[in-house]
Parts: structure tokens; sequence; C-alpha cells
């Protein structure tokens, strides 16, 4: 079932009333910005967001990303490419909120607990959005490796990145955030390319 909110209010509305497996939100509305409702449904829901929206401006986009949202396409959008991400997003939602059997993997600074698919640093668990868990994931399995951004974005969004690094640089900087926040250099960034992770 597919609804459509033409305002933050209707938004709420039809959240607290139903159920949706991914949400298509665009930043700038009649009674606020979809980075607002976007905070709201991180509190609340645990379904994918996409912002779709005509502003191509780095501020904006950063925005709309660290308020909670899992991906950012600049209108005019490509449809099949649409589809492709959405399918993405779920398919990584699904797999995050799916109990299965797994086991802790252990490095230096952390763990990742397979099972909760979560990151544990200190003996607490921390809580991940998929897309930073899908990260922290292929990461770890291309150590001391230098990762581009746009093989990260293929890898981890399942889609071609057409030359979007912002949205990569926003999720690998809240994932640091989360991961390592004493600044051990456990992911080093390589000016104008990418990133190296290091099991330190």
């Amino acid at each position: 079932m597919t609804h459509q909110a033409y305002t933050l209010a209707q938004a709420k509305d039809f959240l607290e009333k139903n159920r949706y497996d991914l949400v298509l939100l665009d930043e700038s509305l009649p009674d606020g910005l979809g980075s607002q409702i976007c905070q709201f449904i991180r509190e609340q829901y645990n379904c994918p967001i996409i912002f779709m929206s005509c502003n191509d401006d780095s501020d904006t986009i950063i925005s709309a990303l660290r308020s909670g949202g899992d991906d950012y396409m600049v209108k005019p959008l490509n449809y099949e490419v649409l589809l492709a991400r959405a399918d993405a997003v779920i398919r990584r939602s699904v797999l995050q909120h799916t109990n299965r059997d797994g086991t802790l993997h252990q490095f230096k600074h952390f763990a990742i607990d397979d099972t909760r698919r979560q990151l544990v640093r200190n003996g607490m668990p921390v809580e991940l959005s998929s897309i930073e868990y899908a990260l922290l994931q292929y990461m770890t399995q291309h150590p001391n490796t230098l990762l581009l951004y746009h093989e990260l974005y293929q890898n981890v969004w399942a889609s071609d990145s057409l030359g979007d690094v912002r949205t990569v640089m926003v999720h690998i900087s809240n994932l640091r955030k989360k991961l390592d926040p004493d600044r051990l250099g456990i992911i080093s960034t390589v000016r104008n390319a990418g990133y190296i992770f290091s099991d330190l």
C-alpha cells in the first residue's frame, strides 16, 4: 500500500496509522523540512528513508543524511536508479531486523555482533544504522586496503554512485563517531580517493 503526504502533519498521521517498508522524502515541504520528519521517523520507526530533492548543495545533503536518511537523490530522478536504491535499502533493513545465528568478530578496539548486527565497544553495544553496519562490515573484510568512494557505494548501496561521494562521506563520518570516538585512526581518509580500515 502506498500513501502520498503533502505536509509534515499528514506524513505523521500516515506513519501513526500504517506500517511502511520505505519512505521517500522531499527535503522541502510546505510546513517544514524533510529532515525534521526524518528525525521523527528514526525515533519511532525502523523503515529506511530515501531523500529526493531538487536541492543539490552539500549542506542540505549532509543535513538530510545526518538526520537519519539512508540515501539522497537529486531530482530529476532516474526511475530505474531509484528502484535499485530502494531495493538496496529495503534489503539492508530487512537483514538488520532479522534475528540470525551469528558470532562475535573481535578486533583490537571493538567487536561486531553478527547476531544483533551491531557494534560492541568497551563491552557495550552501540546501535548502527543498516548503512553504517554494511559499511563497517565491508571495510573489516578489506583491511589495510584503499577503498575508493565509488567502490564503497557500489558494494554497500548496490548501485552506481554517479559521482556522488558526499553520501559516503557523511555515513563514514557518522560511523567514525560511534566506532572511534577517541580518534585512534581506525578509519583513515585518503584525500580525494577513499578510506583505509586498519585493525590497530
